[in-house]
């Protein structure tokens, strides 16, 4: 089972680390002990096979996770939402957690390209799929994160979709763009868009059709693509296509729960003195970012990630550097900004925050 002493919690973000760069379409759920003499103690938690049931990640049963039978939805993790839950041995922080938004972007011109580099910056993991070594050599300098140069049938077929997965199809020719998408729409994904004229795109539906694709498919498939900004040059177009992917991510709720860069630090941490991991388990008002958003605070004061920058989280900084001169295995901080005092800040956002503290040692 991975369960964690209180004081050994990096070893929970390592095997983390480790969970997601082999299992990358699996969700887990982590649980973290907020009070009394489990404070501090974390489990990962997985679906069986069946999906009907959950059991600790290494195959226990959930059951022997004293006191979790009480949160609701406890029977699978999509029905449990990411926040503080009751148990009969005190509050529990559980977190939904899934792999970061994954952007494959078939075909690597000039516009493709340019999402690359915007899809990277805004936090998708980036796959290229391109048939032309020169072009391939240009993705990977771009920032792709993988890149595969091979026929876009062969490509695609390795990657296998999911609830995660954005599929962008900007290739060089019309009989590419169908190849590509007689693959896409085999596969589950959160969306799927071709760039095109509205001609073209009508075209590319009624060829579906014929080739025996549902209806509904081609209905929802995101062509022309992107948002409408009058977009001319292919960064605005690149602009306008993560535009409405960033739309659908929020709109269905897709997204990295883990900071892909802090779970790296973490795991490949080699200096002796203490980081605090800030994680946000609750929040009200305007305050900017979602529970379950994580911040790193090394010994330094150096930080990894944001919880929202601005006065609040200078607070929650201060906080975490006089908690690292402690032995407590967690604490939990408020803090607060008024509309009045985010006013008199000069703070577009105020709000109050619940932030768990934690030791990485």
């Amino acid at each position: 089972m991975w369960q964690l002493e209180m004081n050994m919690n990096r070893k929970y973000y390592e095997a983390l680390y480790a969970y997601f760069k082999e299992n990358q379409e699996e969700e887990l759920l982590s649980l973290t002990y907020l009070e009394g003499k489990r404070a501090g103690e974390k489990y990962l938690v997985k679906a069986s096979e069946t999906g009907e049931e959950l059991k600790a990640a290494e195959g226990e049963e959930i059951a022997e996770i004293e006191g979790i039978e009480g949160i609701e939805g406890i029977q699978g993790i999509q029905g449990v939402t990411t926040g503080i839950k009751a148990t009969s041995c005190g509050r529990v922080f559980a977190e939904r957690i899934c792999r970061a938004p994954v952007c494959v972007i078939c075909g690597a011109g000039h516009v493709g390209l340019a999402m690359i580099r915007l899809a990277a910056f805004a936090g998708f993991e980036v796959i290229v799929v391109e048939d032309r070594p020169v072009f391939a050599d240009q993705a990977r300098r771009a920032g792709a994160h993988r890149v595969i140069c091979d026929s876009f049938e062969q490509g695609l077929a390795m990657i296998p979709g999911g609830r995660q997965v954005f599929f962008v199809v900007m290739t060089r020719g019309h009989r590419y763009d169908k190849d590509c998408l007689i693959e896409i729409l085999k596969k589950p994904y959160a969306y799927a868009g071709m760039m095109a004229s509205r001609g073209r795109a009508a075209r590319m539906r009624e060829h579906l059709l014929e080739l025996g694709v549902e209806e509904a498919k081609t209905e929802a498939l995101h062509t022309p693509i992107g948002l409408s900004i009058h977009a001319k040059t292919p960064e605005e177009i690149a602009i306008s296509i993560l535009a409405e992917m960033i739309e659908v991510k929020n709109r269905d709720g897709i997204g990295a729960s883990c900071d892909r860069e802090i779970l790296e630090q973490i795991a490949k941490k080699e200096e002796k003195e203490p980081w605090a991991l800030a994680t946000i388990i609750r929040r009200a008002g305007s305050a900017p970012r979602d529970v379950g958003t994580k911040m790193l605070i090394k010994a330094d004061g150096m930080t990894v990630g944001s919880i929202g920058g601005g006065c609040m989280e200078a607070e929650v900084i201060q906080a975490a550097r006089l908690f690292l001169g402690k032995s407590d295995a967690v604490k939990i901080v408020t803090a607060d900004m008024s509309k009045a005092d985010a006013e008199n800040e000069g703070m577009v956002c105020g709000g109050q925050i619940e932030v768990l503290l934690e030791v990485v040692r």
